[in-house]
């Protein structure tokens, strides 16, 4: 059984159970290997610190193969004995700079163990061999030195800026970018030849019932006699909210019908529930007679509302009619 020891200067490999190995005697091997006593470091397991001595290593979850981290102690605080103006045996409170200069180095110190210098973009070493922060134009005599500016608040500041910055450079440039497409598209789209349009074409609508369902049917006719070869008349549904032409009324739609180079006609139609089967909603293109034909039928009413209406007219003669 393994376990792999990290520490700052590399990864090394040690025999050790985790079932049967508590995290003292895991000490006891790291000092024997490192030679660091187990009062100046701590263990850590992913997010967990190996505090417990008696526990065993399995009971936080260490297996076969898994890596532990030793981190040395910092030994923090300030030395009250012998410090510059203090007297021996004397334990005053220290000045707050002393305080702030205590804090500075223990974040140098920190920083230099953790952070890894060649990775930040803003470090910079001058001819002169002091170092540059490139983001807050900056010199420094060492690295820690370095190191401590990025903890601090004008550094910090410096950075939201920067990436504030960045994010509001990217928005602008993907609107610039969207801009420039639709610009295109809308040359494009005006420099395209616009077809000569000929006029309405004749167009014949019958209205129906079903024998069956009582339900209401439509038969549209729409003549095409100088259609482009090329091209198939289309249909479509429409909103009442689609068109600009009249106030929109949801109780209505509109049946489009479109073959280049006539113009587009419309029918406004019910705005009620379509039955969708082969049988009853159809369109047919006949090229010979060079006429498109579209059939549909309302869903079948109930039969309340059929008792409460008249009995239906019977259906006018169908005439061709041309515009």
């Amino acid at each position: 059984m393994k376990l792999f020891i990290a520490t700052h200067k590399g990864e090394d490999a040690i025999a050790c159970d985790p079932t049967s190995t508590t995290v003292a005697q895991l000490h006891h091997i790291i000092e024997k290997l490192y030679c660091i006593p187990s009062k100046e470091c701590f263990l850590q397991f992913g997010t967990k610190i190996l505090s417990l001595k008696d526990r065993i290593l399995s009971e936080y979850t260490i297996q076969h193969g898994d890596r532990i981290h030793m981190h040395l102690r910092l030994s923090g605080g300030i030395d009250y004995q012998n410090r510059v103006g203090s007297k021996p045996g004397s334990g005053g409170v220290a000045s707050e700079s002393q305080a702030n200069i205590d804090r500075r180095e223990r974040l140098r110190k920190l920083a230099l163990e953790t952070i890894d210098l060649s990775k930040d973009p803003y470090f910079m070493k001058n001819h002169l061999g002091s170092y540059e922060c490139k983001l807050c134009l900056t010199l420094h005599n060492n690295e820690g030195n370095y190191l401590a500016h990025t903890q601090g608040k004008r550094h910090q500041t410096n950075l939201a800026r920067r990436a504030a910055k960045e994010a509001s450079e990217a928005a602008s440039s993907i609107a610039q970018a969207n801009f420039l497409e639709a610009t295109a598209a809308a040359a494009a789209a005006a420099a395209r030849p616009r077809p000569l349009r000929i006029g309405l074409p004749g167009y014949k609508v019958m209205k129906q019932r079903d024998p069956n369902t009582n339900a209401r049917m439509l038969t549209f006719q729409i003549l095409y006699p100088e259609y482009d070869r090329k091209l198939q008349p289309r249909h479509r549904f429409m909103s009442a909210y689609e068109q600009k032409m009249e106030p929109a009324d949801k109780n209505f739609q509109y049946l489009l019908f479109a073959c280049e180079p006539y113009e587009t006609i419309g029918f406004k139609i019910p705005n009620l529930e379509l039955d969708r089967r082969k049988e009853k909603f159809f369109s047919n293109w006949d090229k010979e007679a060079k006429t498109f034909t579209l059939q549909l039928s309302f869903a079948a009413e109930s039969e309340e509302e059929n008792n409460m209406q008249p009995p239906a007219p019977p259906p006018p003669r169908p005439q061709l009619r041309f515009l």
